[in-house]
């Protein structure tokens, strides 16, 4: 799978545009500036955002000699403009391909991991090292303490 572009809403982008901003310390970050920072296309939209769009080709390694596809970006390209529906291996093997695309969500846990967790302070040392391992189940990193959670071997 291949990271093929960025595609964020109006909100997200100026939210990352000022970040960059400021860990540059520059005056201001283009959109060109952006997609190299990211070494992925992006762009705006106002539905269906905040994704990075996912592209595999398969099968990968060639059926026939089993060498894995090189050049995965060119090779994705030259599939998806050609009628034939064939993948061309490194070998020159040619072989039925598919074209999958997957979208997964960037911002999926934002707000929501500061509400999930109650503890802040360890009760036995009062350290503020606390671990996480699912919403209500925590350990100390400065103690023993944890959450009741039961040693499996």
């Amino acid at each position: 799978m291949i990271p093929t572009e960025a595609v964020l809403s109006p909100q997200s982008y100026a939210k990352l545009v000022s970040e960059l901003t400021e860990k540059l310390g520059s005056s201001g970050i283009s959109h060109l500036q952006l997609a190299h920072h990211l070494a992925l296309p992006v762009s705006i939209q106002q539905e269906n955002t905040d994704l990075v769009v996912l592209k595999e080709l398969t099968p990968n390694p060639c059926p026939i000699c089993h060498r894995r596809l090189t050049f995965l970006r060119e090779t994705m390209e030259r599939f998806e403009n050609d009628s034939s529906n064939l993948v061309r291996c490194p070998m020159g093997h040619r072989y039925p391909g598919v074209l999958k695309v997957y979208y997964l969500n960037i911002f999926q846990h934002g707000e929501k991991d500061e509400i999930e967790k109650p503890i802040k302070t360890c009760p036995e040392c009062d350290g503020k090292n606390i671990q996480y391992l699912a919403p209500k189940v925590m350990f100390c990193l400065d103690c023993d303490w944890d959450s009741g959670m039961e040693a499996r071997y």
